[in-house]
């Protein structure tokens, strides 16, 4: 990793007391503001000079009017975040019992930030800063019970925001599906500085979930970043994104959708890539609640409806879904848990049409909700009557068939003659065989 140094010094003071006094040894950071000890005079309305070391000339010069000198402190350059910072809390002459340590922007001992290096010497090494440590560090000198404040600026180009929780949504051509990404650029820094970074371009990309039986999605590239100028998105998938965002402002890169489905499941991530191969990324996970209903989201009286209520996986166990009925139904009537994922009802009737609403939950938290509209139906009585007539048509025509075919085959044995043994007449007179007249 490439690092960013930063230096503060530290100007030892020793001033001599022209009383006799003990000398008094005072640290203080080079171009911020020191105090010097002085006695009260009785009267302000006196000159007062303070000399450094052997030097005839004064180095603070305090009138009657009370003016002071003071030099301010410019701020270190701009550093991307995962680079590693670099500071050193420089004292030129260490007097022996002097102690040193760093604090953080938010007023945190370095010595417990196992990122955190810090040497014998004074110096810190950061690890992979990251958008929290944006602020003012501090290193604090500390000598005979004083302390000494050095002070130096960082300042962290990062993506913003970050989601260690998945983003939820719920299926419906209503629900607007928004990807937060855009550059955090702490005041006074503007766009100008991270384009100092040489910006070679950006993209968003998609990995969708696995579907039941596969292992893992198919890798997409939702859009490229040109440069222009201006920058714009060059949309790669018809998939209605909208990157207007980044007309408005050069920092947005978000992108949204309108119309969510469970295709829209997956891990989406937005990267900024600068010279040096240095690359800022930000990713986030989006989970989709969908609710469905088996057989169908028709039913008849009588018959048995199953609702699910699912993100595509099973529910970790931080999560929890709630059903709620419509007005006129009832989950106790029903006997199922309320808390479950599945719903039956046995014996579905018309009380139980209308919306039924899945809500996800962590803990006191609702994460997003999905309604299905589910509707009972009478069997018509013309339906019956149909499959009456039908009934009796189809065993009509059987008997029919069945009828014809006996008949038939009973007339084919009537008709048919039989072969018998073959008969001799035998007569009285047998005459040969041949023509004779009477």
């Amino acid at each position: 990793m490439k690092c960013v140094s930063g230096f503060l010094s530290i100007v030892i003071a020793l001033f001599i007391s022209s009383t006799g006094a003990e000398d008094v040894v005072v640290y203080g950071q080079v171009g911020e503001t020191v105090t010097l000890p002085r006695s009260k005079w009785g009267s302000e309305r006196v000159l007062v000079q303070w000399f450094f070391g052997m030097d005839t000339q004064p180095l603070i010069t305090r009138n009657s009017h009370g003016r002071e000198t003071i030099v301010s402190v410019q701020p270190v350059s701009p550093l991307l975040a995962g680079k590693n910072l670099n500071l050193k809390c420089d004292i030129e002459e260490i007097f022996k019992g002097t102690q040193r340590r760093w604090l953080s922007p938010q007023k945190q001992d370095l010595n417990e930030d196992k990122r955190a290096q810090i040497r014998n010497d004074g110096s810190l090494t950061v690890m992979s800063v990251t958008g929290q440590d944006h602020g003012e560090w501090t290193c604090v000198v500390t000598y005979q019970g004083r302390e000494a404040y050095a002070n130096t600026p960082v300042t962290v180009i990062d993506l913003s925001p970050a989601h260690p929780q998945p983003i939820y949504t719920s299926v419906s051509s209503l629900s607007l599906l928004h990807l937060p990404c855009f550059f955090s650029i702490p005041p006074p820094l503007s766009w100008s500085d991270s384009q100092e970074k040489s910006i070679q371009g950006g993209r968003w990309t998609f990995t969708p979930s696995p579907v039941a039986g596969s292992l893992t999605g198919v890798f997409q590239t939702l859009a490229n970043l040109s440069l222009g100028p201006p920058l714009a998105w060059v949309v790669n998938q018809k998939r209605g994104l909208d990157v207007s965002a980044l007309q408005k402002t050069n920092l947005n890169l978000s992108l949204s959708k309108k119309g969510v489905t469970e295709g829209d499941r997956g891990e989406y991530t937005c990267a900024v890539e600068f010279q040096r191969g240095d690359t800022l990324k930000r990713s986030m996970r989006v989970e989709v609640l969908q609710v469905f209903s088996s057989p169908a989201p028709v039913a008849f009286v009588g018959q048995e409806v199953n609702l699910t209520c699912t993100l595509g996986h099973p529910l970790t166990s931080d999560l929890k879904v709630k059903w709620i009925p419509p007005r006129q139904s009832s989950l106790l009537a029903l006997g199922s848990d309320p808390d479950s994922a599945h719903l039956t009802i046995p014996e579905a009737r018309d009380i139980n049409g209308g919306r039924w609403r899945c809500e996800l939950w962590r803990n006191k938290t609702k994460l997003t909700s999905v309604e299905i509209t589910l509707k009972i139906e009478r069997v018509p009585m013309d339906v019956w009557l149909l499959v009456t007539i039908c009934g009796a048509a189809v065993i009509f025509v059987l008997l029919l068939i069945l009828t014809v075919i006996l008949n038939r085959r009973h007339r084919q044995r009537v008709t048919m003659p039989r072969r018998g043994k073959r008969r001799i007449c035998r007569c009285k007179d047998p005459q040969p065989k041949g023509f004779y007249r009477n």
